[in-house]
């Protein structure tokens, strides 16, 4: 097999890379290797934007199960879409609508949705196959994060890991909450897509002051397990502050990741294969 992890994360920046936000961003996806055997593509994606005095970042999830001859969707497609959406939105309300980012979640369920119908109708598929569109092509978890130099927000639709300052907020329960779901036909009550005929909501996982950030760390169901959770490396890369020197913005940390931890989980995992499932993470540490 290929070394593990490598950069496939979407990475947009109209500050060349250079913000006010004292923070380091960095992040791996990884296909699993269950996925593999069953030629199945990575159904994982992450985007990060860096702006002069914002940074956002979201990972996704497609589901993998649909409707297509060997009961398998592609979802990659709707998790590349997704991941890029929610950011793309959450910088709009911020920088341009000029809102709270404590505020944005309501706008970011009607503005997504909004977006999901121009795609779907782009498609145009037949009334018959519509809801099996939405299951192969558009059904992904995500976890969003929005930093800025006062203020973080972090939010979710699905399941995952979130750890904030070092502590696990496991989102595992969540994995049924596909925004997509909204679209299909027996979910929805009109279609004004105002936000209270929105069934599948956006979870505010937390907000708060961004001078009690430290570290953050957002990944999809496939990449923390227990085994990984425990092991000192992995809570030391992820946790421990030590980038003295880092610009703000995006750094190069996959050789030393691929150094200090991943070489640590694959011998605890001793020939246990892993990851499993897909496996993408963001990670952010205060500089």
């Amino acid at each position: 097999m290929a070394l593990l992890f490598d950069y496939h994360i979407n990475y947009y920046s109209d500050s060349e890379n250079r913000s006010n936000v004292p923070f380091t961003v960095f992040g791996l996806s990884q296909q699993g290797l269950s996925h593999e055997g069953s030629s199945i593509g990575n159904q994982d994606a992450g985007n990060i934007y860096v702006g002069r005095n914002i940074i956002i970042g979201a990972v996704a999830d497609g589901c993998t199960s649909g409707y297509n001859l060997n009961g398998k969707s592609s979802n990659q497609v709707g998790a590349s879409i997704t991941s890029y959406l929610v950011v793309r939105i959450a910088r709009k309300l911020a920088l341009k609508n000029h809102l709270p980012i404590s505020s944005i979640s309501s706008g970011l369920e009607t503005s997504l949705l909004h977006h999901y119908k121009r795609i779907l109708n782009s498609l145009n598929p037949w009334k018959f196959e519509r809801n099996r569109v939405i299951g192969n092509l558009l059904t992904s978890t995500f976890i969003l994060f929005v930093l800025t130099q006062k203020e973080y927000l972090i939010l979710s639709c699905g399941d995952g890991d979130v750890f904030i300052n070092g502590v696990n907020r496991s989102l595992v329960g969540d994995g049924d909450f596909y925004f997509s779901n909204n679209l299909l036909e027996n979910n929805i009550v009109n279609f004004d897509y105002s936000n209270h005929n929105i069934k599948v909501q956006i979870k505010c996982v937390e907000k708060g002051q961004t001078i009690d950030l430290q570290n953050l760390l957002i990944a999809t169901d496939g990449f923390a397990d227990r085994d990984i959770k425990s092991l000192p490396e992995f809570s030391r890369f992820f946790f421990d502050s030590n980038e003295a020197g880092r610009e703000p913005g995006v750094n190069d940390f996959k050789p030393i990741f691929r150094k200090t931890v991943l070489d640590e989980i694959i011998e605890e995992k001793n020939g246990k294969p892993w990851p499993l499932d897909d496996a993408t993470f963001i990670s952010v540490k205060r500089i």
